[in-house]
């Protein structure tokens, strides 16, 4: 059945519009991943460095990939560039993302000088021109500071340099980039990004031809996830990090395309080839935690590209799709490495990579755990907010000009869109809402992402369209149920009574779980509602708290929050 919701906004003020001073065109790549795991990657029968053979999952996953509105999609990483992948096994990638209407980024294979120029050369003009794929991205090498223990510009443009010629000899129109470093490594962009300098990658070769034109590095703040929480709150924007140096960079480009009188489509750009918290996680990593498999987590990797969308990046890769399987260490991607389930991770990216068109626009608020960013799309603006508080719920006012917010709430955000309302609401801790509101400032559709209410029972978020004339908003989620559930007494002191409302009592069966707030299974059934109730007994060896209760019937599926009291 379909949920009825009220909203109510202050008017406070001329209701008016000014002239955003901060706008930045937010790219239409800008939201991209990493293509790991695919089954083989290189010549199974001559392997350079076995294993080619990989076992991977990626095959599975392209409407997933789709399906979390991914724009480009990187082909890319130590594998690829240690066994350099079959024309065949290229051009199945390139296929693959094609067919979901998503940009290929391919990576040519270097590893330290095992693979050569002419090989890359060889490989574009296999896939632009002898197969007609066009391929426009393509970066070269992969890590050279990490896996080759480069130090200098000059090592790196060493190779650079003639793969550039190379592979721009065989298709001019494609766009390179690099160098591909493992983290923002000044000791090589600074002598890459040096105007007329030796080692300069923003100039022309002989033929006239641009060697880089989207200068790319890797950023992992967090490292290997052995930090506090408190500690990545503040990380990305803290000196000498994403936020100081993508303005770092950008001033460096700006001299680049100022000395190279690059302008137009030959202008330089940035990119964050690889991204995410962390590159390995805690052992103990899990919904509550602060790696890759956390809430938190998502939220952090929202903040990566809220920053870059204000930086005006080109594109930022998410690392990756689907990787490790039961190793918590190493299951960074978005689709759990063992279920295929969808993480946090897939969800906040999803919302975010959905929404963030148009341009981006300050977003301010006067709390340290909240984080804000919003964009403008035409008539409407998107507010995303994260709050990353483990306790608080906040009374928020957000009003969507700079003007002074009015009231006692707690936490007061501004976004400059220019237009002189505030909207007020209280959002849940560990929580990350989204809200579109319309020119004239009236909210019309909510989007509710909960670690309590949602994550821990793997439901999507809750999308909630609203009326502009009534302020009526109705769920669309798809998993929205025709049936509804009543739970008593609760809390209980472990026998539940289920009771079935508004559901069908053929014979229909119902699957009926208890998860614990840390994503555990506690008990589960199947029923059929005989007389439309279900009992349901948690005494035997099931501690004292709160529990997630999910019914599910076939597509649709009902949670509600129970206390067990012992």
């Amino acid at each position: 059945m379909k949920k009825l919701f009220k909203i109510g906004l202050v008017a406070l003020g001329f209701l008016g519009f000014s002239k955003t001073m901060d706008a930045q065109a937010i790219s239409s790549r800008l939201f991209g991943v990493n293509a790991w795991m695919a089954d083989t990657i290189g010549d199974f029968y001559n392997c350079p460095d076995p294993s080619c053979f990989k076992n991977g999952k990626l095959h599975k996953q392209w409407g997933q990939i789709k399906e979390s509105n991914t724009k480009i999609v990187r082909y890319g990483g130590i594998s690829p560039d240690q066994n350099k992948p079959t024309k065949f096994q290229y051009i199945r990638i390139i296929d693959s993302i094609r067919a979901k209407g998503m940009e290929p980024l391919i990576q040519v294979s270097y590893w330290d000088n095992r693979y050569t120029a002419a090989e890359a050369a060889d490989l574009v003009h296999y896939v632009n021109i002898v197969k007609g794929r066009n391929v426009k991205y393509w970066s070269i090498a992969n890590e050279p500071n990490l896996l080759y223990g480069y130090t200098t510009a000059a090592q790196v443009a060493a190779y650079f340099k003639p793969f550039a010629s190379a592979m721009k000899n065989a298709d001019p129109s494609i766009k390179i980039v690099g160098p591909e470093t493992a983290s923002f490594k000044r000791s090589i962009i600074d002598g890459a990004t040096n105007p007329g300098g030796p080692d300069d990658l923003t100039g022309k070769d002989a033929a006239g031809r641009y060697y880089v034109d989207i200068i790319s590095f890797h950023s992992y703040p967090m490292m290997d996830g052995t930090y506090p929480r408190a500690d990545a709150i503040g990380k990305l924007t803290s000196t000498g990090n994403l936020q100081d140096n993508l303005n770092y960079l950008n001033t460096r480009i700006a001299a680049c395309n100022t000395f190279h009188n690059r302008t137009g489509t030959n202008a330089l750009k940035t990119a964050v080839t690889e991204t995410n918290v962390n590159y390995n996680n805690a052992t103990t990593d899990n919904l509550y935690g602060v790696g890759s498999n956390s809430f938190f987590g998502g939220q952090f990797v929202c903040e990566i590209f809220g920053i870059g969308a204000k930086a005006g990046v080109d594109f930022m890769n998410l690392w990756s799709v689907i990787e490790g399987g039961s190793n918590v260490v190493n299951n960074g991607g978005f689709l759990d490495g063992t279920t295929g389930n969808k993480k946090p991770l897939f969800y906040h990216f999803q919302m975010m990579a959905g929404a963030f068109k148009g341009t981006s626009i300050d977003a301010t608020d006067n709390q340290t755990n909240v984080k804000t960013f919003a964009c403008k799309n035409g008539q409407e603006t998107t507010v995303l907010i994260l709050n990353e508080d483990q306790t608080n719920n906040f009374n928020y006012a957000l009003k969507l000009s700079t003007g002074t917010v009015n009231g006692t709430s707690p936490l007061k955000i501004n976004v400059n869109s220019g237009i002189a309302i505030e909207y007020n609401e209280v959002i849940q801790n560990q929580s990350t809402v989204m809200l579109t509101f319309n020119a004239m400032g009236v909210l019309i559709k909510k989007t509710e992402y909960t670690l309590a209410g949602h994550a821990v029972a793997n439901l999507p978020p809750t999308v909630t369209n609203y009326n502009i004339t009534t302020g009526i908003g109705t769920v669309e989620n798809a998993t929205s149920a025709a049936f509804d559930i009543k739970v008593y007494p609760n809390p209980s002191l472990g026998k539940f009574t289920v009771q079935l409302e508004g559901g069908s009592l053929e014979e229909k069966d119902y699957d009926i779980e208890v998860i614990s707030l840390l994503g555990q299974q506690v008990y589960k059934n199947k029923s059929f509602f005989k007389e439309g109730k279900q009992e349901i007994d948690l005494n035997a060896g099931i501690a004292q708290g709160a529990y997630i209760l999910r019914v599910k019937q076939d597509s649709k599926i009902i949670t509600k929050r129970i206390i067990l009291n012992k």
